[in-house]
């Protein structure tokens, strides 16, 4: 019997070169053959942006006739849905068909095995009960002192290069009310932190309705489940949306930009308090940011006290 692969769902917008590059680097994997290949499109969301949108569409009429994958799909949106929206929405659409996906955003580049890792994991932790989600980015540029092994599990999600089954995608609470048990629960908040103090302010600016993340969300709802995200210690996820060109990245320099392949073997996976420390370290930023956080964290609990 043949083996069923996970569809690859792609996120565009309006960066035509950047997705030209991502759908290059896609196509140069192992497997890229034989997968099924699920794009969404959005709409501009301003006047000024329906060039750049028509230019994507052209790029993606041009890959449907290329043949470089073993099905290309397209569903290009007519109005501007927001990657929130649109990720929610496609990736739930997929799937419902397919039990699985493999998700992408349209300035990420991939290593030649990355389709070949990311099924292996989806494959082995299917059924696991701590693994919510596997990912083939790894934002650490080093490994903690003695560590062992070829894949790790953090608490924390990816937003990109990553991939769940159903079962954890149909039971997402995409109104976030789990956060008022974090907001009555100050040893809850420091927990859903441990793997970056940015992660409950990320979550009351999402609920104040000044950002719009469907990556905090579902973070969210695997941490009240108790469930982890399998990473790889080889990179094989790069971003180049962060050159201005994109409406969440902004500018700087990615986390880890080197992506490469090896061999790897999967094995069960349990938290590792090294691994929680390197991932704080990673995402909570500067001293001056992560106090700040630090004060948003406690202000709930405060406000009680205060009777507010």
């Amino acid at each position: 019997m043949s083996r069923t692969l996970a569809p690859v769902v792609v996120f565009a917008y309006n960066r035509p070169v950047h997705l030209q590059r991502t759908l290059d680097a896609l196509a140069g994997c192992r497997l890229a053959a034989d997968v099924r290949v699920v794009v969404f499109a959005d709409g501009p969301r301003k006047p000024e942006a329906a060039a750049a949108v028509s230019e994507v569409r052209r790029v993606l009429e041009a890959e449907a006739g290329a043949g470089r994958f073993g099905a290309f799909e397209v569903h290009a949106a007519e109005r501007n849905l927001g990657l929130a929206n649109s990720i929610i929405g496609g990736v739930g659409r997929v799937i419902e068909r397919d039990g699985r996906a493999i998700v992408l955003e349209d300035d990420l580049l991939v290593s030649e095995d990355f389709l070949a890792f990311m099924n292996d994991c989806l494959d082995f932790y299917a059924d696991d009960p701590a693994v919510g989600a596997v990912s083939g980015f790894c934002p650490l540029q080093a490994m903690p002192p003695g560590f062992e092994g070829d894949v790790f599990l953090a608490m924390r999600n990816a937003s990109q290069g990553w991939g769940t089954w159903k079962r954890v995608w149909e039971g997402v609470d995409w109104s976030a009310s789990g956060k008022q048990r974090l907001d009555r629960n100050w040893a809850m908040r420091r927990a859903f932190n441990r793997e970056g103090n940015d992660r409950y302010d990320r979550l009351r600016r999402q609920m104040a309705g000044k950002i719009d993340s469907w990556s905090v969300r579902f973070g969210l709802s695997l941490f009240l489940r108790g469930l982890g995200t399998v990473y790889p210690v080889v990179n094989r996820v790069g971003n180049t949306g962060y050159d201005g060109s994109g409406v969440h990245c902004g500018s700087g320099a990615p986390i880890n930009e080197r992506i490469a392949e090896s061999d790897y073997s999967l094995q069960q996976v349990a938290l590792d308090p090294a691994i929680q420390r390197a991932f704080h370290r990673t995402y909570s930023g500067s001293l001056r940011g992560r106090l700040a956080r630090e004060a948003l964290a406690l202000w709930p609990a405060l406000a009680t006290r205060l009777g507010r």
